[in-house]
């Protein structure tokens, strides 16, 4: 057994992994058999990345493997990146930063740093990590730098602070007309961002100019998963803006074009979206078998993001139609996805859902404690907009208990969007949001 090919076959059987659990994030498993059969060859970052996931050192596959080369060491995190394995990427930045390199180089390797931490929802450190990375860019470097204030919107629009995420990104488009040869795929990807800061912000018109011209590009730059990213952004905001027509039209479009890059996890997320406009236009039947075929598709990928958005909104509408034995089961289910998802905002979705379930069984005292643990998440990670929204939805709750003093003090919170008195309210330690 001398090949690469056939010790990536033999390490690979040995894990008990098969070809496509080993391409994950990173390659196909057509590429993955091409490789095993010594028909494709392997690059260096790909194949480092393929052994750590088989518990392997590098040197199993290659007697000679690199550990000085920046270059080498940038294009793994990158990968790592890229395929959701954040861990192997801060290891190729650290042994990147180790060596004699360039700013440019280290500016990059920062970047992927604060990119990493980004991903496993350190964002204070990854939001430190951009900003150095910004610091050290030299000036004869546009393009890098628009990348770094693109990842620093990108952190601080997660944390609902759209207003400073539309200025990064729109210093990163002026970083990069000062490119000689601008990238039309980041020119789409910072407009896309743009326009999902303007449509949280409520600038619906705004948001659909940015995402036309980011669709422009991505058409003019034959990007299809950007075109498709496009379309699925414009379905959400013409939704929002009340044109279901053209939210159906752009939603079909962009779960035909990720089916044809084989992103079947976004795919999933889109009949998520398609549900949403059809429950919109008052078309529940249709939205029930989209938010179906969603649920019976994450189950069958393991997806939990995809399984935390269908459970929960299937849940929702067995409440809305008095069905609560149908309803906890799918509660709870989108709650376990959405704590392996760490996906906070959907996970305190689901214990408001569950405490709903809980206040129409008569036991007000479950639906309190479940509320406070949903609001207590939801205060600790600053997400105001879902908050808010809980807020008025266990104002709501109080009520119709008769506890009007309390469902007044929560809907002011939720009216001002100033959370100040919830500890106190909540009886809970106070905590900074994050």
């Amino acid at each position: 057994m001398n090949s690469v090919g056939e010790r990536l076959r033999q390490a690979r059987t040995d894990r008990r992994m098969t070809q496509a659990e080993l391409a994950q994030g990173l390659a196909t498993k057509g590429f993955v058999s091409l490789v095993e059969r010594d028909l494709a060859n392997c690059s260096l970052p790909k194949l480092r990345l393929f052994a750590s996931r088989l518990g392997r050192p590098l040197s199993y596959f290659l007697q000679e493997a690199p550990s000085d080369d920046v270059q080498y060491l940038t294009k793994t995190a990158e990968l790592a990146v890229h395929a959701g394995d954040a861990k192997q990427a801060l290891k190729a930045v650290e042994e990147g930063l180790r060596l004699p390199i360039t700013a440019n180089a280290r500016a990059n390797l920062l970047r992927l740093r604060g990119m990493a931490l980004f991903a496993i929802g350190r964002w204070a450190k990854a939001l430190g990590e951009l900003q150095a990375a910004a610091a050290v860019t030299p000036p004869d470097d546009p393009e890098l730098a628009a990348k770094i204030y693109t990842e620093m919107g990108a952190v601080l629009g997660s944390q609902e602070r759209y207003t400073a995420s539309i200025e990064n990104n729109m210093r990163a488009l002026r970083s990069l007309g000062q490119s000689k040869h601008a990238d039309p795929d980041l020119q789409a990807r910072i407009l896309t961002n743009l326009a999902n800061d303007s449509y949280h912000l409520g600038q619906l018109d705004q948001a659909t100019e940015y995402l036309r011209r980011a669709l422009a590009l991505a058409t003019d730059a034959e990007s299809l998963t950007r075109m498709a990213n496009a379309h699925m952004a414009l379905g959400i905001t013409a939704r929002a803006s009340g044109h279901f027509d053209a939210a159906l039209k752009h939603c079909d479009r962009a779960l035909a074009m990720h089916r044809l890059l084989g992103h079947e996890r976004i795919a999933n997320h889109i009949l998520n979206n398609l549900a949403d406009v059809h429950f919109a236009a008052g078309r529940l039947e249709e939205a029930k078998h989209y938010q179906q075929t969603c649920l019976e598709r994450g189950r069958q990928s393991n997806d939990p993001v995809a399984l935390a958005a269908a459970a929960c909104e299937l849940a929702r509408y067995a409440l809305t139609e008095g069905r609560l034995d149908d309803a906890l089961p799918l509660v709870r289910e989108g709650h376990d996805a959405a704590r392996r998802a760490r996906d906070h905002v959907r996970e305190a979705t689901a214990l408001s859902l569950e405490a709903t379930v809980a206040e129409k069984r008569g036991e007000p005292a479950q639906a309190d404690a479940l509320f406070r643990r949903a609001l207590g998440l939801l205060y600790e990670r600053g997400a105001g907009a879902k908050l808010a929204e809980l807020c008025a939805l266990y104002s709501g709750m109080l009520e119709g208990r008769g506890a009007r003093e309390r469902a007044l003090a929560f809907i002011r919170m939720a009216y001002e969007r100033n959370f100040e008195r919830l500890p106190a309210l909540l009886g809970t330690p106070r905590r900074r949001p994050t």
